[in-house]
């Protein structure tokens, strides 16, 4: 997007005219950022808040660097509708993973073959995380706490994977990937709503992972 005082905000090329001067679309993408300026062109940036925590207002431009900046006043979103918000996901992630094992619980209610014991475990420890989860939003006291809650820092470790031949001196034979020992560290933030729950028996294992830390 580009922005002119006279013209507004340029959303896409377009023909226009400056001062009685017709100029074609094409000068948006082979003109560069001082030949745009020389007519009242500048290009846009927009500074857009996360919508999860704040509502917005009114919108105000600011030439900065050569570059409109679009932003946004903003106010704090109640803290106590976004704890509500938040128990009423973990309940919904609880109940629709539940449900993904919830003919097992059935089939044995009708006398069919007694669920497995580590499905049982499992759906236990769903019930549990569902409680541990609530708990904590329940002791967010801020919106910061919130935001934290939400994106929270963890370093990943993975094992690193190599290929390789059946004869490497000869590099013949088939190529193969061989997983590890070499790990690696990676830096990512996880919403805590919908991270660390319980791992279904039937899940695959990621065959890369090692731990969080």
């Amino acid at each position: 997007m580009w922005h002119s005082d006279t013209l507004g905000v340029i959303r896409t090329p377009k023909e226009i005219t400056v001062n009685g001067v017709k100029h074609p679309r094409q000068i948006f993408r082979r003109w560069e950022k001082d030949e745009l300026a020389t007519i009242g062109i500048t290009p846009v940036r927009v500074e857009i808040p996360d919508y999860r925590y704040y509502n917005t207002g009114a919108e105000t431009l600011t030439l900065v660097d050569g570059e409109t900046v679009i932003s946004y006043a903003t106010t704090d979103r109640d803290v106590d509708e976004l704890k509500t918000s938040m128990k009423a996901k973990v309940k919904s992630i609880a109940s629709s993973t539940l449900s993904r094992s919830d003919w097992m619980r059935i089939r044995e209610e009708d006398g069919g073959t007694t669920m497995p014991s580590d499905w049982k475990t499992y759906r236990s420890d769903l019930r549990a995380m569902s409680n541990t989860k609530e708990a904590e939003i329940d002791a967010l006291t801020d919106l910061d706490s919130v935001k934290a809650y939400q994106n929270h820092p963890v370093i990943e470790v993975r094992y690193v994977s190599t290929y390789v031949y059946d004869d490497p001196e000869l590099l013949s034979g088939i190529k193969r990937e061989v997983i590890g020992p070499e790990t690696e560290s990676h830096n990512r933030e996880v919403d805590k709503l919908m991270w660390g729950w319980p791992v279904a028996p039937d899940a695959e294992a990621d065959p890369y992972h090692v731990e969080y830390k």
